[in-house]
């Protein structure tokens, strides 16, 4: 009669807490790859970003609010909070867009466009509408020029 034979198990992966260790480390290097908001937008003296998420039906799910410094990481996308589960939203070309223009403030919002589950037709419809002001460090002073005289012979010398 054969003997007893312990049926050997394969290598094991990281558990649980290991898995979020690497997640949080990833997210670190990729904020530091990133850069800042100082090193891309130098003007930007501070950004606050108000966002609103609303449901497929229009009811309120969360209000976040975030003052950015110019130290801050350059990452702007921010996960749906909606039924999909899977969902982001990226608000960068949108803020590139603003101080680039030099405005105060700026309005946006988006949709989600994800599934709600895998082959599903329904998008998931979660609403983000987000305001974002834009402080600048002030414009330093421009040199006066001293006051020429026209050159003789033009119309403006009075000859």
């Amino acid at each position: 009669m054969p003997g007893y034979f312990k049926k050997r198990r394969g290598p094991q992966g990281p558990n649980k807490n290991e898995e979020k260790v690497i997640r949080a480390r990833e997210a670190e290097g990729a904020a530091r790859l990133a850069g800042t908001i100082g090193s891309k937008f130098p003007s930007v003296k501070s950004l606050k970003v108000g966002l609103t998420f609303l449901g497929a039906h229009g009811q309120k799910l969360d209000e976040k609010t975030m003052t950015l410094g110019p130290d801050a990481p350059l990452l702007f996308t921010v996960p749906c909070p909606g039924m999909c589960g899977r969902g982001s939203f990226n608000f960068g070309t949108k803020i590139a867009e603003t101080v680039e223009a030099a405005l105060p403030f700026s309005e946006s919002g988006a949709k989600c466009p994800e599934p709600l589950y895998a082959g599903s037709a329904d998008a998931c419809g979660c609403e983000v509408r987000c305001r974002m002001d834009v402080d600048y460090f002030p414009a330093p002073p421009a040199e006066k020029l001293p006051a020429t005289a026209p050159p003789a012979g033009s119309p403006a010398a009075g000859v």
